[in-house]
């Protein structure tokens, strides 16, 4: 069994600009630097043949590339229990259109349909007990965030291992898919 899912890399500026909106919020467990990406589709505990169908699948995939800019903060809740902090995009509908493009392969491979929404976004935090005045704050001190614009050429699948100490996961990319000039 492998752990996988399909995200974007996102260069190494953006990670800087994104990991420099870390602190100010009590209770936050913040991304580290080198996990922080946007994940286009959870794919779960599969098996090694099903991932190599998945791989199989991708390769063969086209989507247009398209550029993108990291722009605004927002945050997940569960009715007024607060769960992440997220930076969102601008051009959503180049990775709406990824998304379902991947959503395609990933059900002709009889996985479960996504669950979720699909709602583009880079996880910053994951909050346990953080009230909502504390999220607020935040907010209001980065609601003009706006990274550089960047390229995005390729998608990636990554695999998702916990950590030796228990203390969260690292990422591993195990495969990187192209994009086309259309």
């Amino acid at each position: 069994m492998i752990r996988l899912f399909a995200g974007i890399e996102l260069p190494e500026h953006i990670k800087d600009q994104l990991y420099s909106l870390r602190g100010g919020v009590p209770n936050a467990k913040w991304v580290e630097r080198d996990n922080l990406h946007i994940t286009l589709r959870f794919i779960g505990n599969i098996d090694e043949d099903i991932a190599n169908d998945l791989h199989d699948d991708f390769m063969q995939m086209r989507a247009p590339v398209f550029d993108l800019q990291m722009a605004e903060v927002g945050f997940f809740a569960n009715g007024m229990q607060m769960r992440h902090l997220w930076a969102g995009v601008c051009n959503y509908q180049a990775l709406d259109f990824l998304h379902d493009k991947i959503e395609s392969v990933v059900s002709r491979n009889r996985l479960p349909p996504d669950k979720h929404k699909f709602h583009a976004h880079c996880t910053l935090a994951k909050l346990n007990g953080t009230g909502i005045e504390d999220v607020h704050k935040f907010l209001e001190y980065n609601n003009l965030f706006r990274s550089e614009a960047f390229h995005v050429d390729h998608f990636t699948l990554y695999s998702s291992h916990p950590r030796s100490d228990g203390d969260g996961s690292y990422y591993r990319a195990e495969a990187e898919y192209p994009l086309y000039y259309w």
